[in-house]
């Protein structure tokens, strides 16, 4: 595992180094270490993949974690995030970048140690585990879309077009009912007009009869059901954080 840490408390770099050093060991695990003291620092020698998993604190001086991980997304959607902070203060802005966690630094070092052993268990199993989606005819050949790899779906005549976290767009017979119940086994997906699927994890907000997804995709929503839309990802986003906290993590 190749890991960054990002944090302007150089104290917190080395107690996060010897966490993961110490787990690193006890599971027989190769791991590098790159610790960066500003953001600006860690952009500047920033490349796409050089990372099994990124640790940025979200407060500091300069450009803040989230400032950072903004840039990241530009050039490297997949990057594992998992932001360190004080407070929760910032959790919705975790989540529209994507952050694959959210750790709080608490002083206890044994409360941080579990937090972040989770991160690093969660990150391993998640390499490890081939992830549900659907497979769908494109052209003739079969092609698998693991769920969170797609942005949205949409209707065009007897067709449905997808669109991936690559902002690569595919399309393929079939109707609305029938893409409906295959993504109707991810809890992520919500049908915000007629024709139109969006995963949650994807949305920036929602707007005047818009909804704004990353990545720059603008989609109408109704003004009647907006308020009812922005409710039910709130709730999806709280219930993700619920279960991340009872299963000892925080954000995934």
């Amino acid at each position: 595992m190749n890991i960054a840490l990002i944090d302007d408390m150089p104290q917190e770099l080395s107690r996060l180094s010897e966490i993961i050093r110490e787990y690193a060991q006890e599971q027989h695990i190769s791991v590098e270490i790159q610790t960066f003291h500003s953001a600006e620092d860690f952009l500047a020698d920033y490349r796409p993949l050089s990372y099994t998993m990124i640790f940025m604190d979200i407060y500091m001086e300069g450009m803040t974690g989230v400032e950072a991980v903004k840039q990241i997304r530009e050039v490297d959607k997949d990057a594992l995030i998992v932001f360190l902070t004080t407070s929760r203060d910032h959790t919705f802005d975790a989540f529209k970048v994507h952050a694959f966690q959210y750790i709080l630094k608490v002083p206890e070092n044994d409360i941080l140690k579990n937090e972040v052993r989770q991160a690093l268990s969660d990150t391993i199993s998640l390499h490890n585990t081939f992830e549900a989606g659907i497979t769908i005819s494109i052209d003739g050949e079969a092609k698998n879309f693991p769920f969170s790899g797609i942005i949205c779906v949409q209707t065009e005549k007897n067709y449905i077009r997808i669109t991936d976290r690559q902002q690569n767009s595919y399309r393929t017979r079939m109707t609305f009912s029938a893409i409906c119940q295959l993504l109707s086994k991810d809890s992520r997906f919500l049908q915000i007009n007629r024709g139109i699927i969006i995963n949650m994890d994807y949305i920036d907000t929602f707007e005047k009869e818009s909804c704004v997804l990353h990545g720059g995709y603008t989609l109408p929503v109704s003004v009647r059901d907006q308020k009812r839309l922005d409710q039910i990802r709130r709730n999806y986003v709280f219930s993700k954080l619920q279960n991340r906290t009872q299963n000892g993590g925080s954000l995934s």
